[in-house]
């Protein structure tokens, strides 16, 4: 809808004007009127309409000197100047000066709405012409951002010097002026999303105002280009890059930007409510872009050890480095996980939960934070694995998909646990000692034909075998090896019975490589050899 102002000196016209017709139908809103040319200046220095219809002969300021200080006050308003045949001649002048249009007096409605009509419809295609032209900006500015986040994520991820000249030549075409041999990569890790990132949404508005916060304290000191960074890119470890290059590095011995860089992460939590780390690397040249973002994310990481909102460079790395080791967790650590998962045992969960947070601290200074959280990663997979694998021969879709917290090591324990706890508590119908048992049954009886010992279905079920063996018992009212005895003379009866199988095929299909060992158990619990239990028809 498009917004209308009328200006004339004698009342009567004016409201008829504004009263007469019916402007919402022609898509206009009436947004103020004026006796004069003075009073409509004094209400266009509020708010600027769309159309003015304004008369050419008032007192005070006329159509003319009201329509000069429209244009020299570049207010873009489509002027409809209203004149009678005495005035003509002001009319014409008027349209020199920019009015888009006039009507004779008296007005009579169809004429003044078949010109109105006209600027409508201009207005509609002025409008229609401003939005295609921002939407080719904003495209062409989107797809700019979005090439020069490729490439970099490319050279990124690329452990192979590239071509000479090739990046530079790249640079140029996306309008990047970093220096080729003076380039430093910053990581920023987004510790804590806060309470503002509800959404994925939300998220990427965060994601993009933080990285045009970032871009431009490094531009206060140099080129500088920054950009998001996908997940699969960094692992999680980071969420935006920055490429900089000081402006006049001389003589210091940190980069300039250091000394802002702070600010900018106390700017992100008051303003993004978000907490963030920053790690920085070493100068290089370009084609060490891959080796220069590896040591920016190791010290980014050293939020891990701190907690967060810190500022790290490269340099803290370089005695971390000689004794850096990689990280696999204690010994057994997955296996043992999952048994107790499957299990439920939350109590053993605790004790694993603050083993692991405890040899994390011991390696402390033994391993990079990054080297930490990579080996952490590669445990958790492996837990994951073993438990997909569990739950796929068990054909149930109840699993707990263990994922790396995102919180410091101190908090790292509590956060787990209570990860785990509540994932056990939604999961724990299936975990219930039942469950076991009929989930025991069913290995067994599905292996009748060859030994099945008590190991073999503990180590099935990923259990200790010492907690199966009490499980096994209190729920059955019997030991795991009399019950798989006894099912196996049962079956066996089932067989004398029903079929005519030889003693010594029902011997094998129940178990039992010996006849001589299988006749002896069966006289054991039914008095009689298999073959007199044939002949009697029990």
């Amino acid at each position: 809808m498009f917004s209308l102002l009328v200006v004339e000196d004698e009342r009567w016209i004016r409201r008829g004007i504004c009263e007469t017709i019916d402007w919402t139908t022609e898509g206009i809103r009436l947004t103020g009127e004026a006796s004069d040319g003075e009073e409509a200046m004094r209400i266009l220095a509020r708010h600027s309409p769309d159309i003015v219809i304004t008369d050419i002969v008032m007192p005070g300021m006329d159509g003319i000197t009201f329509l000069k200080n429209l244009r020299d006050q570049k207010v873009d308003s489509k002027v409809i100047i209203m004149s009678g045949y005495s005035d003509f001649e002001y009319a014409r002048n008027a349209l020199k000066n920019g009015a888009f249009d006039y009507v004779l007096k008296p007005i009579h409605e169809h004429n003044l709405l078949g010109v109105i009509r006209r600027c409508v419809q201009e207005l509609k295609h002025k409008r229609q012409a401003e939005s295609e032209l921002h939407g080719l900006i904003r495209s062409a500015r989107e797809t700019l951002f979005l090439a020069r986040q490729r490439l970099f994520e490319m050279i990124l991820l690329r452990k192979e010097p590239y071509s000479p000249g090739w990046i530079a030549e790249q640079m140029k075409t996306l309008q990047i002026d970093l220096h080729p041999t003076r380039t430093r990569t910053f990581a920023v890790k987004i510790v804590d999303w806060g309470r503002k990132a509800e959404t994925d949404r939300d998220r990427a508005l965060i994601l993009y105002a933080l990285c045009n916060m970032l871009e431009e304290t490094g531009r206060r000191f140099g080129p500088a280009v920054a950009f998001p960074v996908h997940h699969q890119t960094t692992a999680g470890e980071a969420e935006l890059a920055m490429l900089h290059s000081e402006s006049d590095p001389h003589g210091r011995q940190e980069p300039a930007i250091v000394s802002d860089l702070p600010r900018l992460i106390d700017q992100a939590g008051l303003m993004l409510g978000v907490r963030i780390s920053i790690g920085y690397s070493g100068e290089a040249h370009l084609n060490g872009l891959s080796e220069m973002f590896e040591e920016a994310l190791q010290a980014a990481a050293f939020w891990f050890y701190d907690g967060g909102g810190s500022l790290c460079d490269a340099k803290r790395l370089a005695s971390a480095l000689q004794a850096d080791i990689p990280y696999y967790g204690p010994a057994a650590w997955d296996r043992r996980f999952v048994s107790a998962m499957n299990v439920g045992d939350l109590k053993l969960l605790e004790q694993l939960v603050r083993e692991l947070a405890e040899h994390m601290y011991a390696h402390q200074n033994k391993c990079l934070p990054l080297t930490i959280r990579r080996g952490l990663k590669l445990l958790f997979e492996n837990v994951n694995q073993k438990s997909d694998a569990f739950h796929r021969r068990k054909q149930t879709d109840s699993t707990v998909t263990l994922d790396l917290p995102p919180c410091s090591l101190e908090a790292f324990a509590d956060v787990l646990l209570e990860t785990v706890s509540r994932a056990l508590q939604d999961d724990r119908p299936s975990r219930s000692r039942k469950w076991i048992v009929e989930r025991a049954l069913q290995y067994i009886e599905s292996n009748r034909d060859h030994t099945v010992t008590m190991n073999d279905v503990a180590a099935h079920l990923y259990l200790n075998h010492s907690y199966f063996s009490k499980v096994f018992h209190e729920e059955m009212g019997e030991t795991f090896s009399k019950y798989v005895l006894r099912s196996r003379i049962e079956a066996a009866k089932r067989l004398l019975k029903e079929t005519p199988l030889k003693i010594y095929e029902i011997a094998g299909q129940v178990g039992y490589n010996d006849i001589r060992h299988f006749t002896k158990i069966f006289k054991e619990f039914e008095g009689l050899t298999p073959m007199q239990y044939r002949d009697y028809g029990i």
